[in-house]
């Protein structure tokens, strides 16, 4: 067999309870189901952290959240240190396709691809004509008009300024406009102008907020519920149901994300039937999983005081615990691994493949760790009284591990500690702290990060409308 292939995809925010193989009722996932017949199915698959930047740094460099410590949205990692660069010096061709403003704008993780594309709606509707970004300094609308007639295209420079929302959000969010159709058909030709072994990420955004699905993937949700979404929709959730909402409209709101789950389902079952059309999928490493899940109101495992909202805090199996569907080259038979799984082993399982071996996601000590540093003090982006926002505070940790039998997860959170089952969800007993920093301090700084970088005005704006408190 020639260099296999590589292929990592990202189901953004996809949780494993809401996914049909690890047990939901809704029929979901029917796609990746199917496909997970063929394919190592991990149960207890752990992400290294709840955030994307932490999540993507785990699974792009092998190292744990507490290792590397990028936690902010303009991180900058220094070059060297991730698979897709040891890729490409093995003659790979790498990509990156995404809508995610964090992977691919406001840190610098983008940069260590050969080709990134995405977001789209940095694109104008008329590319030959002028746009918003090319007029100096920051015009209102009737400067922007009176440049537009200056142009060579003065209509197609207008109806550019107006798609941007020029003057109020040049940078807004359009759900339908990002979908993973998109993503997926730029792969296949990024894939088909060149031959050679390949390796790409694609980081598909169809399950995250907003919880938009397009009109054929609406089966659970609706239109009352989308327009009652729409309302609380223009920034981050946390503000809205920390605030005035009731936390009863984000709960159902879980029927919209379904929706969404099952769109990007359908995206990833094109993307594995295009390969099987041009006979790559046989020689591919294909990794289908999630970077972290999302909380729809659920009382936090550590601490009834606190409710989740999206993956803005917490550390229990809402936002920690997401699918894993691996096929390596050649493998054609199914198979279950009960045992923790981290996607801090995706690089080591890459150099692996390779070079003609086969290892798995269960990590050497057995212990698969989740962390997350937020929300940190003084949590002014937090509607909250200060004598109201400690039990949010972070570091979390969880240590998810095999104990007496069974698969265990140690909590904690400063003074808040439990131990619970990934099955009940609930705690039995209180974590075992000793076992927690005994992992915990063998881990040590990495010394990846570099100066943070300023977030530009528009990719703040993204970020904002997308649900991140910046």
């Amino acid at each position: 067999m020639n260099q296999p292939n590589v292929l990592l995809v990202v189901l953004d925010s996809v949780r494993a309870k809401n996914v049909g193989h690890l047990g939901y009722p809704r029929d979901t996932t029917p796609n990746l189901d199917e496909f997970a017949k063929s394919a190592t199915t991990y149960t207890n698959a752990r992400a290294p952290g709840i955030h994307s930047i932490s999540s993507h740094v785990s699974l792009f460099t092998g190292y744990h959240v507490a290792e590397h410590r990028t936690t902010s949205h303009g991180a900058s990692i220094q070059s060297g240190h991730t698979v897709w660069e040891d890729l490409a010096e093995k003659g790979y061709r790498t990509g990156l396709f995404t809508p995610n403003s964090i992977i691919a704008e406001s840190s610098n993780l983008s940069s260590f691809f050969q080709t990134v594309v995405g977001p789209k709606r940095q694109e104008l509707l008329f590319p030959e004509a002028m746009g918003p970004k090319q007029v100096k300094g920051d015009p209102n609308y009737l400067g922007y008009l009176r440049a537009s007639f200056r142009s060579d295209a003065p209509l197609k420079a207008i109806i550019n300024g107006l798609s941007r929302e020029f003057g109020r959000s040049k940078a807004a969010h359009d759900p339908k406009r990002e979908h993973g159709g998109e993503y997926i058909q730029e792969f296949r030709e990024w894939r088909d102008s060149s031959g050679g072994p390949w390796a790409a990420c694609l980081n598909l955004m169809d399950a995250h907020y907003p919880y938009i699905p397009l009109d054929q993937f609406d089966r659970w949700g609706g239109e009352t519920l989308q327009d009652l979404h729409r309302e609380a929709m223009g920034g981050p959730l946390t503000t809205q149901y920390l605030g005035e909402r009731p936390f009863w409209e984000l709960e159902a709101t879980e029927s919209l994300y379904d929706d969404c789950i099952r769109q990007a389902d359908a995206y990833v079952g094109d993307l594995l039937e295009y390969l099987r059309s041009v006979n790559e999928l046989e020689e591919t490493l294909v990794v289908v999983t999630s970077d972290h899940g999302e909380g729809f109101g659920e009382y936090s495992v550590l601490n009834d005081e606190v409710r989740l909202i999206d993956h803005s805090w917490g550390i229990g199996d809402e936002v920690a615990h997401v699918p894993l569907v691996v096929k390596h080259p050649t493998q054609s038979s199914g198979s279950s691994v009960d045992a923790p799984a981290t996607l801090t082993r995706f690089p080591t399982v890459v150099e692996n493949t390779v070079n003609g071996e086969r290892v798995s996601f269960t990590p050497n000590d057995g212990s698969a760790i989740t962390t997350s540093y937020r929300i940190k003090e003084p949590g002014d982006q937090l509607p909250l009284p200060r004598n109201k926002r400690e039990s949010y505070f972070g570091p979390w940790h969880a240590i998810c591990r095999e104990h007496g039998g069974q698969v265990v997860i140690d909590a904690v959170r400063r003074e808040d500690q439990v131990q619970y089952t990934p099955i009940t969800s609930r705690y039995t007993k209180s974590a075992d702290q000793e076992h927690v920093e005994s992992v915990l301090g063998k881990l040590s700084n990495a010394n990846i990060t570099e100066e943070e970088s300023e977030l530009e005005s528009e990719v703040e704006q993204r970020l904002h409308e997308l649900g991140y408190m910046t």
